[in-house]
């Protein structure tokens, strides 16, 4: 399985007021460590620059040089770039703040590594298609990978899926959602692919009747059940009590 970004740490963000008087424009940046392996190799650095909130540049170690995406930027990037100190200090960024906190970064995503609980349900629509849930929940670290297969092939028509949103705790969740015509559930599952999984997981949707049908079937078995129960304790009772009357009576005939 292919192993997923361990972490992307947020590093620090330094901010500097441009105008006199403190009001007027300003400049900030953000400074982000992305590990996608144990590999020093693997370790990314990034500078995300803004301008009066707007993101003008940034600086990739991977690409090795600042790329401009405004006007601004594209000129304050090739500045940047032709400055060799610049590039050299951001190369020393990258191993003093990421390389170097590699074994730590693993240590804590081991330590508080969570698997995902996964719910799949059905939305009742006015129209009339479908939207089938797949919900995961309580994981950690905060990537993972959800998709939707129809009889092992890949759906991308027709599926959305939210924000990874956090519990309250290091954990997470995320919901993906598959919109088709009704009745096309057959053959249809959810995979989930996550760090703490050994290889993926699928879950296959259950085409007879969804999981809130499913529900209501096993709750009026149980009433079923539980009348057949009462009704027969009733009967037991009521046998016993005819037996005592009849028994009671012929002991008095016989001692009159």
């Amino acid at each position: 399985m292919k192993r997923f970004m361990y972490l992307l740490f947020f590093f620090s963000r330094s901010v500097v007021d441009c105008a006199a008087g403190g009001s007027g424009y300003f400049v900030n940046a953000d400074f982000w460590c992305a590990w996608y392996s144990a590999e020093p190799e693997q370790v990314e650095y990034l500078v995300d620059w803004y301008f009066n909130e707007e993101f003008t540049m940034q600086y990739n170690s991977t690409v090795g040089k600042w790329t401009g995406f405004t006007p601004a930027g594209l000129s304050t990037a090739a500045m940047f770039n032709a400055d060799e100190r610049n590039i050299q200090r951001r190369m020393l960024e990258r191993e003093f703040i990421c390389v170097n906190r590699i074994d730590l970064v693993q240590i804590t995503v081991e330590e508080n590594m969570a698997e995902p609980s996964v719910t799949l349900s059905e939305i009742t629509s006015s129209s009339h298609d479908t939207m089938l849930a797949c919900s995961v929940y309580d994981f950690y670290p905060k990537n993972i990978r959800v998709t939707w297969h129809r009889n092992g092939q890949e759906v991308t028509s027709g599926v959305t899926i939210s924000e990874v949103m956090t519990n309250g705790d290091w954990t997470y969740q995320v919901h993906s959602y598959l919109e088709q015509p009704a009745g096309r559930q057959h053959g249809v599952t959810c995979m989930v692919e996550h760090e703490s999984l050994r290889e993926p997981k699928i879950y296959d949707w259950d085409s007879s009747f969804n999981q809130s049908e499913r529900s209501y079937l096993i709750g009026g078995v149980f009433a079923l059940l539980l009348g057949a129960a009462c009704l027969l304790s009733g009967l037991i009772r009521y046998r016993k009590k005819s037996s005592d009357q009849i028994f009671f009576f012929k002991h008095f005939v016989i001692k009159v």
